[in-house]
């Protein structure tokens, strides 16, 4: 894929571009969800398939099917031990070393190459997969669309795009009113996310101190290379006290039970080297 950030030139066309694109596919669909209670599952599932068609028109989607299968058993595995089997998940792997990840309407989560690459083992990944998961649970991707709507805010893709925040000329090019494709959550979402996610991977057979054990690492991310993590955390609110929050959800999970989670596999461990062993990620950002 062609990087599109080699020249201002170049920035402003691709996402003038992206902006005509997404506003003419969804800011009608938006504005007319008047509260996130009145979604049906069947808008929420059409806006989703609407959204994810163009998002996978701009974003540099890993094509290898090896690591597609894995991530999407995985999110499969996952999900089949929530409530919301009305959506037809579907997982995707960015090609990007940001370490980042999104959900939109309709069960479409998308995990950034930067997170495989980061998590030590199983339990981790899984942990970022549920929580994803966890929000479309929970409807806050529709929420959230609705608030950000209703607040007249745009979307700002840079934090995907280009992994740090964008220059005010960015910004120009790439703020898209009408509604959110990329929600930002706020702390009480984030939390019922971090509490399903600890069901969903302790259900699923798999530790749930994957969660909190890659939040660790995103915080240590944060000191050692900040650029890496700041769409993670723009999108995530995140400090120390969430760690300590799931950490004591998930003691209260009998220690019977955690004797018998998994935490890691060959399976994830070959995956991941499959992964490091093709061409880097684009480098889309500015280090």
């Amino acid at each position: 894929m062609e990087n599109p950030l080699e020249e201002n030139t170049a920035h402003m066309k691709s996402y003038a571009f992206l902006r005509r694109r997404i506003a003419l596919g969804l800011v009608a669909g938006a504005t007319s969800l008047s509260a996130a209670c009145g979604v049906t599952t069947q808008q929420e599932v059409a806006l989703g398939q609407q959204q994810s068609a163009q998002i996978n028109q701009q974003l540099p989607l890993i094509n290898d099917a090896t690591v597609n299968r894995y991530i999407n058993t995985l999110g499969q595995q996952l999900a089949r031990q929530g409530p919301r089997q009305d959506v037809a998940w579907t997982f995707y792997v960015v090609n990007s070393d940001v370490l980042n990840a999104f959900s939109i309407a309709g069960g479409y989560v998308y995990i950034n190459r930067g997170i495989i690459e980061h998590a030590r083992n199983l339990s981790e990944l899984a942990g970022v997969v549920a929580h994803e998961i966890g929000h479309v649970e929970e409807r806050h991707v529709v929420q959230a669309m609705n608030r950000q709507t209703a607040a007249g805010l745009g979307i700002n893709l840079a934090y995907i795009l280009l992994g740090r925040a964008p220059s005010q000329a960015e910004q120009a090019a790439i703020q898209v009113g009408g509604g959110a494709i990329f929600a930002h959550y706020d702390r009480g979402m984030e939390s019922q996310a971090d509490a399903d996610a600890v069901a969903l991977t302790t259900r699923a057979g798999i530790d749930p101190r994957g969660l909190p054990s890659f939040f660790q690492v995103l915080l240590d991310q944060r000191k050692s290379a900040p650029s890496s993590v700041e769409s993670w955390f723009a999108t995530h609110p995140m400090e120390e006290d969430r760690i300590a929050a799931t950490n004591a959800l998930i003691a209260q999970i009998p220690p019977a039970q955690m004797k018998n989670l998994t935490r890691d596999t060959q399976a994830f461990q070959t995956m991941k080297q499959r992964l490091r062993s093709m061409p880097p990620a684009p480098k889309d950002r500015t280090q």
